[in-house]
């Protein structure tokens, strides 16, 4: 039993055992077979039965035990939770798979309608269950590294040989090799570190912590980073456009998935550029506004005694605040807190007279807008580059946003996620 296309996997067992004269193999997947039951139901009564004729026979009781011939039907076999067994120069295959339901989380950030509920764990090697479970072909590698002089944290390295840009592969194999580092304990961290720019700004990883979308990714040729201890997974090399599907888009039906895109991407034009086009026309070009709408904007801002740049960047920092704290207060009581502090503030500040209430009705859009992006991760790059183009439109009005917006394109066009183009907005994959 040879088995070159997934003996190189770090996952992949071979063990041997001799008594009577007689030597019994075992090939399998430590990933997808329980060993405690390799322990109990093979390897115990081998040593305990008297003859080797017994043993054989005992062998013959257990579930799935079927002869094999042909390798790639063993490899087909291992890789659905099988045990090979070679006994008497012949192959047998016997059940031993493991997948405890009890030990899957459900996916917390990344909601989806239709489709699994589960996600990764943190422990890798039921993450990598999850994958292998999805994902039953002999061409999936796993390559195991340790990073971390101190915490030896186990990193695996996931992918489609017959899929990869061998050149992706081994530009992030010389990331991963390169780290110095003390100890790692997420994905985020690696992700910063396989970077290595402080001044970067988009993530030029795609977080996630559902396994249908690691395999979906595995599946159009990219390759996966799984941590010891946490439950995200990395997927790179990533695109721009990818940070705006769901996996709920490979489900529907095809004119109401592209829709749903349309309506992301029209959502980070509102939340990245409303504010910064509300204050250019108040400030600097009433006039292209309809009388009517231009009076009334006018007339909700007669008590505003500050500029409108300063009226925005107020009422954004106190949505910021919000939403930190959303995200910092136990979660029982996070919800009500900013519910209640969010109205009570933005109805206070507008009977004072500090803000107009068209600025809130804004406001509101901006926000409610920026969670229309599925990949958490996309979001905190979106409420960075909002701030500077609202500073550009300030000082020069429209011409500071088309400045503002040139200077994102520019950024955005020179980004490689691990040697390939960031900026592609539409693709098949």
């Amino acid at each position: 039993m040879k088995f070159k296309s997934i003996r190189s996997n770090s996952d992949f067992q071979k063990r041997s055992l001799k008594k009577y004269n007689k030597t019994i193999t075992f090939c399998y997947l430590i990933s997808v077979c329980d060993e405690n039951k390799i322990t109990e139901l093979l390897i115990t009564p081998f040593y305990e039965y008297e003859s080797f004729t017994l043993y054989k026979d005992y062998l013959a009781t257990l579930n799935g035990w079927e002869i094999i011939s042909e390798e790639t039907e063993m490899i087909e076999k291992i890789l659905g939770g099988n045990i090979i067994v070679n006994l008497d120069e012949k192959n047998y295959s016997v059940s031993i798979s493991e997948f405890s339901a009890s030990s899957v989380g459900v996916s917390t950030e990344e909601n989806v309608l239709q489709g699994p509920k589960d996600g990764l764990n943190e422990s890798i090697d039921i993450s990598l269950n999850l994958i292998r479970n999805r994902y039953r072909k002999s061409t999936l590698k796993v390559e195991d590294h340790i990073v971390g002089s101190l915490s030896k944290t186990k990193v695996l390295v996931l992918y489609d040989k017959n899929l990869i840009d061998i050149n992706v592969y081994h530009n992030l194999l010389a990331k991963i090799n390169a780290l110095k580092i003390d100890v790692l304990q997420s994905c985020g961290q690696l992700q910063k570190l396989l970077i290595n720019n402080k001044l970067s700004l988009f993530p030029l990883f795609l977080t996630t912590e559902r396994p249908d979308r690691v395999v979906n990714s595995i599946s159009t040729g990219k390759i996966i980073v799984l941590v010891e201890g946490t439950p995200w997974a990395l997927i790179g090399p990533a695109t721009f456009s990818d940070f705006f599907k769901s996996m709920d888009d490979t489900v529907e039906l095809t004119i109401v998935s592209k829709f749903m895109i349309s309506i992301r991407y029209i959502a980070l034009m509102i939340t990245v550029f409303l504010p910064a086009i509300y204050v250019a026309v108040i400030s600097y070009s009433p006039e292209v506004l309809q009388v009517q709408f231009a009076l009334l904007v006018a007339g909700s801002r007669m008590s505003v005694p500050f500029p409108s740049y300063i009226e925005i960047l107020f009422l954004m920092l106190m949505a910021e605040f919000l939403i930190e704290a959303s995200l910092r207060l136990p979660k029982s009581i996070s919800s009500t807190a900013t519910t209640v502090g969010g109205l009570i503030l933005g109805q206070t500040a507008s009977q004072a007279g500090l803000v107009a209430d068209i600025m809130i009705i804004v406001v509101s859009l901006v926000a409610i807008s920026l969670f229309s992006i599925p990949i958490n991760a996309m979001h905190q790059a979106i409420r960075v580059i909002r701030y500077p183009i609202i500073i550009f439109a300030s000082l020069f009005g429209m011409l500071g946003v088309l400045v503002g917006t040139l200077a994102i394109l520019c950024y955005l066009c020179n980004l490689r996620s691990l040697g390939k183009p960031y900026l592609t907005l539409f693709n098949n994959n």
